[in-house]
Protein backbone atom coordinates (compact mmCIF):
# COMPACT_ATOMS: atom_id res chain seq x y z
CA UNK A 1 0.00 0.00 0.00
CA UNK A 2 1.59 3.33 -0.92
CA UNK A 3 0.27 6.09 0.94
CA UNK A 4 -0.77 9.19 -1.21
CA UNK A 5 0.42 12.10 0.73
CA UNK A 6 4.07 10.69 1.17
CA UNK A 7 4.50 8.22 -2.14
CA UNK A 8 6.01 6.01 0.66
CA UNK A 9 5.06 2.38 0.86
CA UNK A 10 3.32 1.80 3.85
CA UNK A 11 3.58 -1.59 6.23
CA UNK A 12 0.29 -3.03 8.09
CA UNK A 13 0.76 -2.97 11.58
CA UNK A 14 -1.01 -5.57 14.30
CA UNK A 15 -1.78 -5.52 17.76
CA UNK A 16 -1.86 -8.73 19.44
CA UNK A 17 -3.88 -8.18 22.46
CA UNK A 18 -4.43 -11.65 24.69
CA UNK A 19 -7.14 -11.93 27.24
CA UNK A 20 -4.36 -12.05 30.60
CA UNK A 21 -0.92 -10.60 30.97
CA UNK A 22 2.18 -12.59 29.88
CA UNK A 23 4.10 -13.94 32.12
CA UNK A 24 7.80 -13.96 31.29
CA UNK A 25 8.13 -17.24 29.44
CA UNK A 26 4.84 -17.13 27.79
CA UNK A 27 5.90 -13.58 26.22
CA UNK A 28 9.04 -15.22 25.20
CA UNK A 29 7.57 -18.19 23.36
CA UNK A 30 5.44 -15.90 21.99
CA UNK A 31 8.06 -13.80 20.66
CA UNK A 32 10.33 -16.86 19.48
CA UNK A 33 7.57 -18.13 17.17
CA UNK A 34 7.19 -14.27 16.11
CA UNK A 35 10.67 -14.33 15.42
CA UNK A 36 10.81 -17.03 13.16
CA UNK A 37 8.48 -15.39 10.66
CA UNK A 38 9.92 -13.55 7.91
CA UNK A 39 7.64 -10.00 6.73
CA UNK A 40 8.13 -8.91 10.18
CA UNK A 41 9.76 -5.52 10.10
CA UNK A 42 9.08 -4.15 13.88
CA UNK A 43 7.75 -5.25 17.31
CA UNK A 44 7.00 -3.52 20.61
CA UNK A 45 5.76 -5.33 23.67
CA UNK A 46 3.71 -2.59 25.80
CA UNK A 47 2.07 -3.24 28.91
CA UNK A 48 2.40 -2.04 32.60
CA UNK A 49 5.33 -1.20 33.89
CA UNK A 50 7.15 -3.63 36.72
CA UNK A 51 8.58 -2.00 39.81
CA UNK A 52 12.38 -1.59 39.96
CA UNK A 53 12.20 -3.57 43.23
CA UNK A 54 10.23 -6.87 43.86
CA UNK A 55 8.01 -5.99 46.85
CA UNK A 56 8.54 -9.12 48.70
CA UNK A 57 11.90 -8.80 48.59
CA UNK A 58 12.10 -4.97 49.98
CA UNK A 59 9.95 -6.52 52.93
CA UNK A 60 12.32 -8.52 53.81
CA UNK A 61 14.93 -6.40 53.83
CA UNK A 62 16.91 -7.11 50.92
CA UNK A 63 17.60 -4.00 47.77
CA UNK A 64 18.68 -4.41 44.80
CA UNK A 65 18.65 -8.31 44.45
CA UNK A 66 16.06 -8.20 41.76
CA UNK A 67 16.77 -10.22 38.68
CA UNK A 68 16.71 -8.80 35.14
CA UNK A 69 15.22 -11.06 32.52
CA UNK A 70 15.58 -9.80 28.84
CA UNK A 71 13.24 -10.68 25.57
CA UNK A 72 14.89 -11.82 22.50
CA UNK A 73 12.71 -9.82 20.09
CA UNK A 74 14.45 -9.93 16.55
CA UNK A 75 17.87 -11.48 17.65
CA UNK A 76 17.86 -8.11 20.13
CA UNK A 77 18.49 -8.68 24.40
CA UNK A 78 16.20 -6.30 25.42
CA UNK A 79 15.94 -6.11 29.23
CA UNK A 80 12.07 -6.83 30.51
CA UNK A 81 10.57 -3.65 32.10
CA UNK A 82 7.29 -4.84 31.28
CA UNK A 83 4.59 -6.96 31.84
CA UNK A 84 3.40 -7.95 28.65
CA UNK A 85 0.03 -7.02 27.92
CA UNK A 86 0.24 -6.42 23.82
CA UNK A 87 2.46 -7.02 21.31
CA UNK A 88 2.55 -4.51 18.35
CA UNK A 89 3.83 -5.62 14.96
CA UNK A 90 4.64 -4.47 11.59
CA UNK A 91 4.49 -6.22 8.57
CA UNK A 92 5.21 -6.14 5.02
CA UNK A 93 1.77 -7.55 3.49
CA UNK A 94 -1.29 -9.25 4.93
CA UNK A 95 0.00 -12.70 4.34
CA UNK A 96 1.81 -12.34 7.19
CA UNK A 97 -1.19 -11.73 9.71
CA UNK A 98 -2.62 -15.98 8.94
CA UNK A 99 1.59 -16.97 10.16
CA UNK A 100 1.09 -14.67 13.14
CA UNK A 101 -1.98 -16.15 13.77
CA UNK A 102 -0.93 -19.38 13.50
CA UNK A 103 1.89 -18.61 16.22
CA UNK A 104 -0.89 -17.22 18.65
CA UNK A 105 -2.99 -20.13 18.42
CA UNK A 106 0.16 -22.48 19.01
CA UNK A 107 1.68 -20.72 22.15
CA UNK A 108 -1.09 -18.60 23.81
CA UNK A 109 -3.77 -21.12 25.77
CA UNK A 110 -6.21 -18.23 26.42
CA UNK A 111 -8.11 -16.36 24.12
CA UNK A 112 -6.92 -13.35 22.21
CA UNK A 113 -7.36 -11.03 19.56
CA UNK A 114 -5.24 -9.57 16.50
CA UNK A 115 -6.28 -6.01 15.80
CA UNK A 116 -5.35 -4.07 12.37
CA UNK A 117 -4.47 -0.28 13.07
CA UNK A 118 -2.04 1.97 13.40
CA UNK A 119 0.21 1.24 16.71
CA UNK A 120 3.58 2.70 15.95
CA UNK A 121 5.07 6.12 15.04
CA UNK A 122 5.65 6.41 11.51
CA UNK A 123 7.04 9.94 11.71
CA UNK A 124 9.55 11.65 14.38
CA UNK A 125 8.16 12.71 17.48
CA UNK A 126 9.05 15.77 19.53
CA UNK A 127 10.33 12.74 22.09
CA UNK A 128 12.15 11.41 19.69
CA UNK A 129 14.02 14.69 18.98
CA UNK A 130 14.50 15.82 22.84
CA UNK A 131 15.51 12.12 24.05
CA UNK A 132 17.88 11.70 20.82
CA UNK A 133 18.54 15.25 19.17
CA UNK A 134 16.52 13.80 15.96
CA UNK A 135 18.69 11.30 15.39
CA UNK A 136 16.51 8.46 15.47
CA UNK A 137 16.20 6.01 12.83
CA UNK A 138 13.49 3.98 11.09
CA UNK A 139 13.00 0.98 13.04
CA UNK A 140 13.00 3.15 16.40
CA UNK A 141 10.84 6.44 15.69
CA UNK A 142 8.42 6.44 18.05
CA UNK A 143 9.70 4.08 20.40
CA UNK A 144 11.32 6.33 23.53
CA UNK A 145 9.20 6.36 26.58
CA UNK A 146 8.50 10.05 27.51
CA UNK A 147 7.91 9.00 31.38
CA UNK A 148 11.08 7.30 31.57
CA UNK A 149 13.66 8.86 34.24
CA UNK A 150 16.32 7.06 33.06
CA UNK A 151 17.38 9.42 29.64
CA UNK A 152 18.40 12.97 29.64
CA UNK A 153 16.27 14.77 28.53
CA UNK A 154 18.48 17.78 26.56
CA UNK A 155 21.63 18.70 26.15
CA UNK A 156 24.93 16.86 25.75
CA UNK A 157 25.34 13.16 26.37
CA UNK A 158 21.79 12.03 25.34
CA UNK A 159 22.75 8.82 25.28
CA UNK A 160 23.92 8.57 29.19
CA UNK A 161 21.92 7.14 31.60
CA UNK A 162 21.06 9.48 34.55
CA UNK A 163 23.05 9.80 37.23
CA UNK A 164 20.60 9.05 40.18
CA UNK A 165 22.59 9.74 43.20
Amino acid sequence: MVSPVTGKRRLLQLEIFPDRLLNFETAQKLLDELNRISGITRMVVYGPRLPEENPEDLLQGKFGVREKKYLDIMGEKIELTTQVGRVWIEIEDISVKDKIQKACEKVLPFPFDINEGLYLRTKKTITDYVRKGGNVDDISLGLFDPKSKGYRCCGEGTDKKYDKS
